[in-house]
């Protein structure tokens, strides 16, 4: 998190957000608004509070008489649509009445001016984004219409809902779409995007909308996009619960296992650079859709109650989002690969709209993304549902609850998930409640539920305890987590300790450019043709070495996820491949039939949050 703050820092001091008061960063504003608001509401920090308010304004002085707002001389409506999310994060962490007042002004005008206003591509794609504010305000008025306006919303948007009951993308998005396809719908929305277009232009009507927006091409286009596929994931959930449609939630985890299914990868996210991809080792993984996927991953659980969706937001945040930065979030990068063996803008991935660079000193849509990830997290640290306390994932912080009436106050203390321990305290509470505490086990792991130095309870899913809470009391979650390996549909191989992913410990090059101050070069050291000597034994799709690891434990700093000094390291037994080298494109595509030597030797792994460049998946190696 102290990197998180950094991050802002430098965030908010570069152009382009605002000028001269005046809302002119597209959604790069709201978007870093919300993550400032989240980040200033998980570390209860007042300085940052009243940071959040100073990016406020613009947004509120860009809306006209009828409540319409977002950036000026800006047809998109997808500006305004994360102006909507920032405004409602705003709300929930300030209960100020004015941006109430302001978000039912503008679901008002946009409910009178709907059937005239026209949008299309991707701002349409995502008009379901609104529908947790619609139900907000809702909630504080009772206004009949924004029932009405939210029905407009889902049947004027593709239907992510028939999308989620039978997922027909199955293949990398050029499957579907070719590229040159693409590059002209993408050049004509572009030609609209500006608020005065050029005399040779058709008008932008109604009309000329809806004719471009019922084409294959541009509904493919829409709906392979990782960003877009990444917030449809909570939009059954979330529409659901607003209309009383209880069924629909369980659209939203078909979407989730379909897109995993498909086009998962190790990291946790399905792949996307930025449309769909292959789920390979060289496929490129968008950070924002990540960070978006994260998002409509917390809601599902909330809704669902279905936790063991949690193992996909351990892997997206303990995996995609540190490897996308530096450590201390100087330099971010917009896209990461499994299999990464070189960060630049010098080589771009084939069908990828962003390159692997870290940036530094710039806006990018993956440092913007990445300020709200680790808030968002924050959230699935305890959920109450049910009268119950559900503890879905470990990590120091300190919870104010309520619960059966009764407030209390605990304190949790991990190293997790580089540590196998985790100690509760409840430092206050009113009275003496007996609460129902369930625990979660992560995938791969037993856990063990200990007080007074006794162990009260076992499980491979969740331990579930009933209790007397006290002011004082204390209890230890005990974590057994074993390395293993698990095998893809391809036959290859990636170590898992828990939801870490382990990748290869391998120097690198790190160089600043010296024609653009703001991009990173960076190069593996030394060769990465490796792979780990795995047990011939599988147990559903999970292998063991075929010698046991050794750990070497190092301290764990204020940056976990620190490249020079990692939490710790795992010596494993490995063998070299002859004929693993890079491909036609740059990249080290694993080869079909590796050529593995006949000496064996050992070799570091860490967690690959801890490497800016990583090898993390391998061709399969057994003795």
């Amino acid at each position: 998190m102290l990197a998180m703050c950094s991050l802002q820092k430098r965030l908010g001091a570069l152009s382009g957000l605002v000028k001269n008061g005046e809302w002119t960063g597209g959604e790069y504003l709201p978007r870093y608004f919300r993550g400032l608001v989240l980040l200033a509401s998980a570390l209860d920090d007042k300085d940052l509070k009243d940071k959040a308010r100073s990016f406020l304004s613009p947004i509120l002085n860009s809306a006209n008489e009828g409540g319409d707002f977002g950036p000026k001389q800006a047809r998109s409506w997808t500006p305004k649509i994360e102006g909507v999310k920032a405004l409602l994060t705003y709300y929930e962490f300030s209960h100020d009445e004015k941006v109430l007042h302001f978000l039912k002004k503008f679901f008002k005008n946009q409910f009178n001016t709907f059937a005239v206003a026209p949008t299309w591509y991707n701002s349409r794609a995502r008009l379901l984004e609104e529908i947790l504010a619609i139900e907000a305000v809702y909630r504080e008025t009772d206004l009949e219409w924004l029932q009405d306006l939210g029905e407009k919303l889902r049947d004027s948007s593709n239907d992510w809902f028939k999308l989620s009951a039978k997922f027909p993308y199955k293949q990398p998005a050029y499957k579907y779409l070719s590229t040159s396809k693409l590059k002209r719908l993408q050049k004509m929305i572009e030609a609209y995007e500006p608020y005065e277009l050029p005399p040779k232009l058709k008008p932008y009507t109604f009309d000329l909308v809806e004719k471009e927006w019922r084409k294959k091409s541009h509904q493919v286009a829409i709906e392979t996009d990782g960003v877009n596929l990444a917030k449809a994931v909570k939009y059954p959930a979330v529409y659901g619960r607003f209309v009383g449609d209880d069924e629909l939630k369980h659209l939203s985890q078909k979407l989730v296992q379909a897109l995993d299914r498909y086009h998962g990868t190790p990291m946790g996210m399905f792949a996307c650079s930025s449309r769909l991809g292959a789920p390979s080792a060289t496929e490129g993984i968008d950070v924002l859709a990540s960070v978006e996927m994260l998002e409509s991953l917390v809601e599902v659980v909330k809704e669902t109650g279905d936790y063991s969706i949690m193992d996909l937001v351990e892997r997206i945040i303990f995996n995609v989002i540190p490897s996308s930065c530096f450590e201390d979030c100087s330099a971010v990068q917009d896209l990461v690969l499994v299999n990464q063996i070189e960060a630049s803008n010098a080589r771009k991935l084939p069908y990828a709209d962003e390159d692997n660079a870290f940036y530094t000193k710039k806006v990018t849509r993956g440092a913007v993304a990445v300020l709200s990830a680790y808030p968002l997290y924050l959230q699935t640290a305890c959920m109450i549902k049910n009268e119950e306390i559900n503890f879905l994932t470990y990590t120091p912080c300190k919870m104010d609850l309520t619960i059966a009436g009764c407030r209390m106050k605990i304190t949790e203390s991990t190293g997790y998930p580089f540590r196998n321990t985790v100690t509760f305290k409840v430092d206050h509470v009113d009275g003496e409640p007996e609460v129902k505490i369930n625990f979660r086990a992560p995938k791969n792991t037993v856990i063990q539920l200990i007080s007074g130095g006794q162990i009260v309870a076992t499980g491979t899913k969740q331990i579930s305890v009933k209790c007397v809470l006290k002011t004082g009391s204390t209890f230890m979650i005990k974590l057994s987590i074993p390395l293993v390996a698990e095998e893809s549909a391809k036959g290859l191989v990636s170590l898992f300790k828990g939801n870490l992913l382990m990748c290869e410990k391998v120097p690198a090059d790190i160089k600043l450019t010296a024609e653009d101050r703001r991009v990173f070069y960076i190069n593996f050291k030394k060769r990465w043709t490796i792979a780990p000597i795995l047990s011939k034994k599988n147990t559903n799709g999970v292998r063991t070495l075929f010698e046991q690891e050794r750990t070497v434990v190092h301290e764990i700093g204020d940056s976990p996820f620190s490249f020079e000094n990692p939490p710790f390291e795992l010596l494993v037994r490995s063998k070299n491949i002859a004929n693993w080298d890079y491909d036609v494109n740059g990249f080290a595509e694993i080869p079909k039939k590796p050529a593995f030597s006949e000496e064996s030797l050992e070799r570091a792994y860490i967690p690959c949050g801890c490497s800016l460049l990583r090898i993390a998946e391998f061709p399969k190696c057994l003795k």
